[in-house]
């Protein structure tokens, strides 16, 4: 006959079924943290960390966790770069730089990179003059004019600002593809 089990016998068979880890499960887990911990080191570094501290915090990782976690928040700076953002980007070119030194030239892909913030800064400034002068010159026809306008702010016009949304897109996609290049290097 059946062996007759009590309600704790039953619930403990179930806790060792449910309490069994595969090793790809664990594995999962150990990236998962990984990837946080780059990601958390990658925003404490943008909101203001010093380099210093942050190899210091890199420091205190086990070798074997670090190269991941290294690569997984240099990613994630990498990313973090936008167009028109020159001093965020000289803050994650300093990172990347310090944090990648010897393991590959960064330096040619940030020297592209500020060759197209130049552009994109001087196409910006080019088109923005344009719709200023146009804006003063509706103004004008309004009877509106002299003291009574001291600036006109292309943005806050949703045309205006979809004319210049839609300039930046070329940069934006060159920036892309530096950054593209840039994180299958450091990665």
């Amino acid at each position: 006959m059946g062996e007759i089990k009590s309600a704790w016998e039953l619930a403990m068979e179930r806790v060792e079924k449910l309490g069994k880890v595969s090793t790809e499960e664990l594995r999962k887990q150990e990236e998962e943290k990984r990837n946080t911990i780059g990601q958390v080191l990658a925003d404490k570094y943008l909101g203001g960390l010093a380099l210093w501290q942050l190899q210091i915090d890199l420091d205190k990782i086990a070798p074997q966790e670090r190269v991941c976690i290294r690569a997984v928040m240099l990613s994630k700076l990498v990313d973090a770069i936008e167009l028109g953002n020159d001093e965020g980007m000289n803050r994650v070119r300093d990172a990347v730089c310090s944090l990648n030194a010897g393991q590959g030239h960064t330096e040619g892909f940030f020297q592209e990179m500020a060759e197209v913030f130049e552009s994109f800064d001087s196409a910006r400034d080019k088109e923005s003059r344009s719709i200023e002068a146009a804006a003063r010159e509706l103004l004008h026809q309004l009877r509106i004019s002299g003291t009574a306008i001291s600036g006109v702010n292309p943005r806050v016009i949703t045309e205006w600002r979809s004319t210049l949304d839609e300039q930046a897109r070329p940069f934006r996609e060159t920036l892309d593809g530096i950054k593209g290049r840039l994180k299958a290097m450091v990665g």
